[in-house]
């Protein structure tokens, strides 16, 4: 079987590409470079965001975030995230002391940040409150998954994928490429039944799991966010979820008698 001829020059254009976009040789053009220069530091703030997530180190996370991308605080679907993963990391150290932060913690940060993250959030807030009472070690425990360390690399990956976007720092298209072709060599073993010669870079250059795509913005025109206080004593009067009680609201445009009707 004939072999297919290979491009030389369009393979040399991602080679040089990836070089340049990994800081590897000096790029001669004075017009690409900054931009280069910018998507290889921005890659490296993601990538050491990244890390601190994954090993539950929050505060350095965050410490990060408030200097280089700030807008990730102020969206409250994600910083609600965090600071539930927070919670959960002071609770998992065990200590008498982070057991008396994580409740300061609790009022303080998480309990305000819910009543405007996102619909769930409220309801959110109350289960993860069960890790008081459930062991980090049950796995049978209605907040298992709270507990779970695959957590941290959900929410990591959630917040790289929101840092890419933003600075439009991704990875090169050689080694994205190089990636493709290696998932395909590792399926066509697998299903011939033999070990592949370049299983150790495959197993350190492949990702098993996707990370979750970018939140959208929030949308200018979203119903207003009401009174948590309305929201409870609706859904609690005419026995109705915490949404209900919101689509009621919706409809009666914040009027809660006519809610209540």
């Amino acid at each position: 079987m004939d072999s297919w001829p290979v491009n030389w020059e369009a393979l040399d254009a991602l080679i040089i590409d990836f070089a340049k976009s990994e800081n590897l040789i000096e790029d001669s053009s004075p017009l690409s470079s900054p931009s280069l220069t910018s998507s290889y530091h921005s890659r490296l703030i993601i990538r050491q965001i990244r890390r601190s997530l994954e090993v539950g180190n929050i505060d350095a996370a965050i410490d990060i975030l408030r200097v280089h991308a700030p807008f990730v605080l102020e969206d409250h679907r994600l910083l609600f995230r965090l600071q539930k993963l927070k919670f959960i990391e002071l609770l998992r150290k065990g200590t008498r002391d982070d057991r008396i932060f994580a409740i300061d913690y609790l009022r303080k940060s998480l309990a305000p940040c819910a009543l405007n993250a996102y619909p769930e959030a409220y309801e959110e807030f109350k289960h993860v409150l069960l890790a008081f009472i459930y062991d980090k070690d049950d796995q049978t425990s209605p907040v298992a998954n709270e507990w779970a360390e695959k957590r941290r690399y959900e929410i990591a990956g959630l917040v790289s994928s929101v840092l890419r976007a933003h600075f439009h720092a991704y990875n090169p298209i050689f080694s994205m490429a190089l990636r493709y072709l290696m998932s395909i060599h590792k399926v066509f073993c697998f299903r011939q039944g033999i070990v592949s010669p370049i299983s150790y870079l495959t197993e350190r250059l492949l990702l098993e799991e996707r990370d979750f795509p970018a939140l959208p913005p929030e949308s200018l025109y979203e119903a207003q966010v009401f009174d948590e206080v309305d929201i409870q004593a609706l859904a609690h009067a005419v026995e109705v979820t915490r949404q209900g009680a919101i689509d009621s609201l919706r409809f009666a445009k914040g009027d809660l008698f006519q809610a209540f009707q």
